[in-house]
């Protein structure tokens, strides 16, 4: 019996962790609609797009950081807490480098309390 016994104590934490560990990650579930948005612009315009960040968790969910891939592309957010069932628009301004040319790729990521912690949308077109 106290070998059982102490097999269990051993047992248990892991036990809480794991189980602890898969109900946060239910608590701020998030997605970024659309994932890419697609563009074409001659050089010497700005593109503007916008891109909804959606919490579908039962807690709110917090954008800490906006980062991009490039210095020519700017995000912009009216408010960093999302509250559980509700969005909010990521305006995105990209401005063509001078030597931005043909096919152009640029990332966005967002990094929020929620799950997972970092989550990046993009912008793809072409620069002519």
């Amino acid at each position: 019996m106290q070998l059982y016994s102490h097999k269990l104590s051993l047992c248990l934490p892991f036990f809480i962790f794991f189980i602890g560990c898969k109900s946060n990650k239910n608590l701020r579930t998030y997605a970024i609609t659309p994932s890419v948005t697609n563009f074409s612009i001659s050089r010497d315009t700005t593109l503007e797009t916008v891109f909804h960040i959606k919490n579908y968790g039962s807690q709110n969910l917090i954008i800490s950081e906006i980062s991009t891939s490039c210095g020519c592309v700017v995000g912009a957010l009216r408010d960093s807490v999302v509250p559980t069932n509700d969005s909010v628009e990521l305006k995105i301004k990209y401005t063509p480098k001078t030597t931005d040319s043909g096919k152009i790729v640029r990332y966005i990521s967002i990094r929020t309390n929620g799950y997972p912690p970092i989550k990046s949308a993009e912008i793809v077109g072409f620069v002519h």
